[in-house]
């Protein structure tokens, strides 16, 4: 038998926030930029022009020329949920062109619904941990794409490029051995694209307990991501220049 809502159920039901996608259209393209360059705890650095990050690629301006026009694209990674993809668009069509390879792995389907966005209740500073913590198989699949010797040059992006998509850019810079001084660098960049929306270095911490407490990243991939030791050689080997340069 059916029964009206009550006070308790209302309580269970996580905030909702009504998501922007006109604000999203706007900055379509941008935070982009190349993780190469970076130096790593062996000596070497990560390459340039092998790996890209990006805000979504559906609503670059046609007069504005950009950067992805010039950097030989294989493969785009989209983290953005189904929903986002349905109201903001798939990549533009000429980004998809000579045989790119386009890879949609939703991060936070269950977060997004026609009516808003449900994130899961999160202790404060906690945000960016459910991002790791509930889409495991969605990361699962990204590393294992990046395993992929023939995946490279390759953009991913969420929405923004700042929260799914600097997670990830946090766990394979980690993975890579740059120093997390770097990496909170990297990840506090978007800053420059939403200034009114600020990241700061505190949001990163219980990743970094997380991965601290799984033995590292390599026991976080290997044991919580199900990878195995073949595909993070495989990464390194592909992201890091050779040993001598």
């Amino acid at each position: 038998m059916s029964r009206a809502l009550d006070s308790k159920d209302k309580l269970r039901e996580p905030p909702r926030v009504v998501v922007d996608f006109d604000l999203l259209r706007r900055i379509g393209g941008r935070n982009f930029r190349d993780l190469g360059g970076h130096p790593v705890t062996s000596g070497r650095r990560v390459q340039r022009g092998k790996i890209y990050r990006s805000a979504h690629l559906a609503h670059i301006p046609e007069e504005s020329p950009h950067p992805l026009a010039a950097i030989r694209l294989r493969t785009l990674v989209t983290l953005q949920s189904q929903l986002e993809v349905r109201h903001l668009g798939p990549p533009r069509a000429e980004f998809l062109e000579s045989g790119v390879r386009w890879e949609h792995i939703p991060i936070g389907d269950t977060w997004f619904r026609d009516d808003g966005f449900y994130k899961t209740d999160t202790p404060p500073g906690h945000e960016h941990l459910v991002i790791v913590t509930e889409f495991r198989n969605g990361w699962q699949s990204f590393f294992k794409l990046l395993a992929e010797r023939e995946v490279y040059p390759l953009v991913f992006h969420c929405s923004a490029g700042r929260d799914r998509t600097g997670v990830g850019a946090v766990m394979l810079l980690e993975l890579l051995g740059v120093s997390r001084e770097l990496i909170v660098a990297d990840f506090l960049e978007s800053n420059t694209t939403f200034p009114k929306m600020p990241l700061n270095e505190r949001q990163l911490e219980p990743i970094f307990s997380l991965i601290d407490e799984s033995g590292g990243i390599e026991g976080f991939l290997l044991n919580a991501l199900g990878l195995d030791a073949m595909d993070l050689e495989a990464i390194r080997e592909d992201l890091l220049e050779p040993d001598g340069n």
